[in-house]
């Protein structure tokens, strides 16, 4: 599935996200990187990989720190979507991601403070779900709980607790695209809806969740993904 990441196509998913002020900034990538691996084609992210450090290191006064962030934002937003699209994807997408990465763009350590204690993590997670869910957190935590008690916990304590409350790379505007990426290529229209307006509110405009939404659903499409239901809109 390499083949269907072209120059043209990755410059078409491009201009479908909004031109920001900062190139690292233009999530595009972000959400291509995303897709790609939650539609199985981890072969394709190398592609995006290079293609937007040739885009940035086209620009004047490119840091190696814009270089290392660029990376780090793919790299945390796939490692973000495999609560979504399933580890063994995320496994294989930053497999491939590592290899194609300049060994002084790799991170050798973890990112994340493994030294906060279970009630600043579980506090973090619940502030996130909160944000994302807005006046619905309210009848959504509790659905959860009934269905079965230990999604409920594993999804605020640990999924946005540890995974999706971490900050320092993706905000949390770009954690909701992460989010609405990987569900796209999943078919699950409920979630991609929740999260189209779970992004507005963690701070995107509705052109970015709009930008975020088609790139997906373009590379679904292209990667042969059979969807069974219309992806909602915003």
């Amino acid at each position: 599935m390499a083949d269907i990441a072209t120059p043209e196509f990755l410059s078409d998913l491009q201009s479908l996200y909004p031109t920001p002020a900062k190139y690292v900034d233009g999530d595009w990538f972000l959400a291509a990187g995303i897709a790609f691996s939650s539609s199985n084609c981890p072969e394709g992210i190398p592609y995006i990989l290079r293609y937007a450090l040739d885009d940035l290191d086209k620009l004047p006064d490119t840091s190696d720190e814009d270089r290392r962030l660029l990376v780090r934002k793919i790299r945390d937003g796939i490692f973000k979507s495999g609560l979504i699209s399933g580890y063994l994807k995320v496994y294989d997408a930053l497999v491939s991601l590592y290899e194609a990465t300049p060994e002084e763009l790799r991170d050798t350590e973890p990112l994340r403070d493994s030294s906060r204690s279970k009630e600043e993590v579980a506090a973090a997670g619940q502030a996130y779900f909160d944000s994302t869910y807005g006046d619905t957190a309210a009848k959504v935590q509790p659905m959860l709980r009934s269905i079965y008690p230990d999604l409920e916990h594993f999804t605020t304590k640990l999924g946005y607790g540890y995974v999706y409350s971490f900050m320092e790379v993706t905000s949390a505007k770009e954690t909701s695209f992460a989010m609405i990426s990987a569900l796209i290529p999943n078919d699950t229209p409920r979630q991609v809806e929740w999260h189209l307006t779970g992004a507005v509110r963690n701070g995107a405009t509705v052109e970015e969740v709009r930008g975020v939404r088609e790139i997906a659903l373009q590379i679904a499409i292209k990667a042969g993904i059979p969807l069974k239901n219309e992806v909602p809109n915003i």
